[in-house]
């Protein structure tokens, strides 16, 4: 380029506004402003037939949240208008508690509760870290040089005791290293038990204004995360017992506590001493596909499968998730910020899927989607007969064959359902349609299928014309019922198809779409004031998408209950 295209170049950019980021820090805070919203709002409510673009998550207006859950999130990101509790952390250290050997006092962690708690206005959830020794941070990932530390968890006299340190692995995405101490250890291990049943028998565990508490073990995180050793050895022995202790201490509440393991080995035990259980990582959505002990399992022809007999889900027992990496520091760990709203929307309804109750969501400044938000927090912590409405995400993804260790072999996973269910079967076999690729970060996925698939489609050319549903019967059966059914499809191909609903004659009755071709997602909502839903098991039928001409594109379905008296609010921990 010549001195003058240069100038020229210069002289046009400087008269049409536009300057080059300045840091890769500015080029997010771009992105972001254009990506996601800073200003919290929800879908308005409207019973009526309409379509409207893209996806609707309104609920009538009386819908309240469930009371046992909560979401971990900024009051100044979203008011007073998120209509659930918001959770509050109480984080307090056996280093605090016992600053002394053998003298206990818990008075700051009850004091700490009763603040959090604001009278019951909001969720509060605990732990009582013990691991670390202190966090070292680092100038960069390639600079090594410590910067500064933070203190740690564990009580400083137990270095008297001669308990060793460990160093951890440095963390790859933020510069930092944790050094615990070795929590398996017989010096530690007996005093950290002292210390547990001292808690119990303050009474805290038992505080109706505490929602619950981690079981933290030991990690290269500064959560204080991890899972339990192998069987078989001494360090097993002292985490089984390191559990017995934690369960006894909240005797009578032990639903309160989260496991902090998903290893099955691990959640066995929890769930067998009446624990429930806390995961993170669901922003990468697939993993846990199967996990029996989470109440996820895969049948025969790849369709995901939630064991609702888990008691982990029967019993509401806490039951928590973390999707809250949306920052600039997690895009090396899963990608770049243009796939965050893809990733943010599949693990919201993931974790919907897995009946969580207590969620902490996006930590930045923004809000991601926050009519989704607004609809997550009015779900969290239902059951079939407390849910006010039901759905099917017809959806599909890849994953290694974990259970069988085939890690080359890749497996379909198929939909994400809340007691609405969808099933191939003669004359209803449809196709994953609507390709989104996502990053390589995204491990659990099969590495040559790197894409979700969001909806599904019929196949009128071979004669699979229809979709079939099925309504769990907790959620309703029989009728006459009043209640909004919500389509998200696909406009495309100047398509026509209907969707089909047993009337009050028992018979089939259809509403009809016409699709345009823009290509765009849309939303249609039925009102149906005399449905019925007399069929049982997943492949019902008790609704139908039948396509006339062309194909149909369907994302979702939802049934709303119309009526507040077809709401069971009797639930456990419905309190």
């Amino acid at each position: 380029m010549t001195r003058a295209e240069v100038l020229l170049v210069v002289f046009l950019l400087a008269v049409t506004g536009y300057a080059a980021p300045d840091s890769p820090k500015e080029a997010f805070v771009a992105k972001a402003d254009r990506l996601f919203q800073t200003e919290y709002h929800f879908h308005p409510w409207q019973e009526k037939d309409h379509i409207v673009d893209g996806d609707d998550w309104s609920l009538p207006p009386w819908v309240k949240a469930a009371p046992y859950s909560g979401i971990s999130i900024s009051e100044k990101k979203v008011g007073d208008r998120l209509p659930t509790r918001i959770q509050r952390s109480v984080r307090v250290s056996w280093r605090q508690v016992e600053a002394a050997e053998g003298t206990f006092d818990f008075s700051i962690v009850r004091k700490k509760i009763l603040n959090a708690s604001g009278e019951g206005k909001y969720a509060v959830k605990m732990g009582l870290g013990a691991s670390v020794w202190e966090t070292r941070y680092f100038k960069s990932i390639q600079d090594r040089t410590v910067v500064r530390t933070t203190p740690g968890t564990a009580p400083l006299w137990m270095q008297g005791h001669g308990v060793a340190l460990v160093e951890e692995r440095p963390n790859r995405s933020i510069p930092f290293q944790v050094v615990n101490m070795d929590i398996y250890s017989p010096g530690y291990h007996e005093r950290y038990v002292r210390m547990v049943r001292a808690f119990g028998e303050s009474g805290i565990p038992r505080m109706k204004e505490l929602d619950l508490c981690y079981l933290h073990l030991r990690s290269a995180s500064r959560g204080e995360e991890g899972i339990g050793p192998k069987p078989g050895t001494a360090q097993r022995q002292f985490y089984e017992e390191r559990l017995r202790a934690w369960a006894e201490a909240f005797a009578g509440v032990e639903y309160k506590l989260c496991n902090v393991s998903h290893q099955e080995r691990d959640m066995a035990l929890a769930l067998e001493l009446g624990m429930g259980q806390r995961n993170g990582f669901v922003e990468h959505y697939m993993l846990h596909v199967p996990n029996p002990m989470l109440g996820q399992t895969l049948d025969h022809s790849g369709y995901l499968v939630v064991n609702e007999t888990n008691p982990l889900i029967a019993e509401n027992r806490a039951s928590g998730d973390e999707n809250e990496e949306y920052t600039r520091n997690h895009e090396a760990r899963f990608g770049p910020i243009e796939t965050f709203p893809h990733r943010y929307r599949e693990s919201t309804l993931r974790m919907l899927q897995m009946r969580r109750n207590f969620v902490w969501a996006e930590g930045d400044r923004w809000l991601v989607n926050p009519p989704l938000l607004h609809y997550m927090a009015l779900e969290l912590g239902k059951s079939a007969r407390t849910a006010p409405d039901a759905w099917c995400y017809l959806r599909e993804s890849y994953v290694p064959d974990r259970a069988n260790r085939q890690w080359k072999k890749a497996i379909p996973v198929k939909n994400f359902e809340r007691w609405v269910y969808q099933r191939d079967v003669d004359g209803a076999r449809t196709e994953p349609a609507e390709r989104v690729n996502v990053p390589e970060q995204m491990f659990e996925f099969h590495r040559e299928h790197l894409y979700d698939y969001t909806a599904r489609k019929t196949s009128v050319e071979t004669g699979q014309t229809r979709m079939v549903f099925g309504v769990a019967d907790a959620f309703l059966s029989g009728g006459p019922h009043a209640v909004a059914v919500k389509v998200t499809y696909v406009d495309r191909d100047a398509s026509v198809w209907v969707l089909e609903y047993h009337g009050a004659q028992g018979s089939w009755s259809t509403r009809k779409v016409v699709c345009g071709s823009t290509g765009k997602a849309r939303t249609v909502t039925f009102i149906l004031r005399d449905a019925h839903f007399p069929g049982t098991g997943y492949t019902g039928p008790d609704l139908r998408i039948r396509g006339t001409t062309g194909d149909a594109f369907i994302r979702f379905l939802r049934v709303i209950k119309l009526d507040a008296d077809d709401v069971d609010e009797a639930s456990p921990r419905n309190r």
